[in-house]
């Protein structure tokens, strides 16, 4: 059974007959006739009476007619969501290790519910993978930490966070106001290695003659978080909401800030690299939500890589 034979089986059943059907169809009515043959023939029955100008249907065509009009729209709706696979494309986001991917994923819920039709790729790494990637154009955007020199071209600041010791509301430190880095010597750290202070942090360690106790490092933000809630040591890390398992202390004399945003390429001029980068504007990283409404073309399913 061919699509075409369902078109002149409906378009004889709506005129009346064959003659109708193919000047409507722009066929010529052998090719009609031949096309209705070969279907009643697969399906064993006949389905017109054919006599003088007029095409009946017969009980067998009757009954087939419903299911033929549900034929035709099952495949013309296929075909529209095809086309949309050959048109739609596809945002590539790297995201920075030391980013919740908490945050991320509330991040890209609420991009998928206003964008539904959306792809994306979400994958991860530390600061000089995502600057390389962004280069190469393996990436179109990156959420990452912002230098201190920031390109309103090139970048986009979302949020800043405060970087401030890291303990279990179980440890001895947790009810402290602030606390000392000489108070961290011989404590149990946690390293948070390829994150973006990580050799400021040790270069500051090693000038005041402090001696770590490095129990663990990892590369990955919710790693570091779940075994200071284990209690298996400190850590200095930014201050990330909605963790009560957590306990923050600032550090005496240092003011440790970070600035999260987004970095793309120079001339960077994709429609859908805008989209996301003003759709990002308006969520809420405190409370995982859009501020503002926003009316922003919705062209674009989202890919996890």
């Amino acid at each position: 059974m061919d699509v075409y034979q369902i078109k002149y089986f409906l378009a004889i059943a709506e005129m009346g007959g064959f003659t109708k059907a193919a000047e409507h169809l722009f066929v010529s009515q052998p090719s009609l006739s031949a096309g209705i043959k070969k279907l009643e023939q697969e399906l064993g029955v006949t389905l017109f009476e054919r006599g003088g100008r007029r095409a009946i249907l017969t009980p067998a065509g009757k009954h087939f007619l419903e299911k033929a009009k549900t034929i035709l729209d099952e495949y013309q709706s296929a075909m529209r969501e095809l086309k949309g696979f050959q048109t739609k494309e596809t945002l590539k986001i790297g995201a920075l290790r030391t980013i919740r991917i908490t945050e991320l994923s509330g991040l890209i819920g609420g991009f998928r519910a206003k964008y539904p039709n959306m792809s994306i790729e979400l994958c991860d790494g530390n600061i000089e993978e995502l600057r390389r990637w962004l280069q190469e154009g393996e990436i179109d955007l990156a959420v990452s930490v912002l230098g201190s020199c920031v390109d309103s071209k090139t970048s986009l600041p979302l949020f800043e966070q405060r970087r401030l010791l890291a303990v279990a509301k179980t440890h001895p430190l947790a009810q402290r106001e602030t606390v000392s880095l000489a108070e961290l010597d011989g404590l149990p750290y946690i390293e948070r290695i390829n994150c973006e202070m990580w050799g400021e942090s040790q270069n500051l360690f090693e000038s005041q003659g402090i001696n770590l106790h490095t129990v663990y490092k990892a590369d990955h933000e919710e790693w570091v978080i779940s075994l200071v809630i284990a209690g298996l040591g400190v850590a200095i890390m930014p201050e990330w909401q909605g963790i009560p398992e957590i306990a923050y202390i600032p550090i005496t004399n240092l003011n440790l800030v970070r600035t999260v945003g987004l970095i793309w390429r120079m001339r960077q001029e994709s429609e859908l690299v805008s989209v996301f980068r003003n759709f990002a504007t308006t969520y809420n990283w405190y409370k995982g939500s859009a501020l503002k409404s926003s009316s922003l073309p919705q062209r674009v399913i989202v890919v996890m890589k």
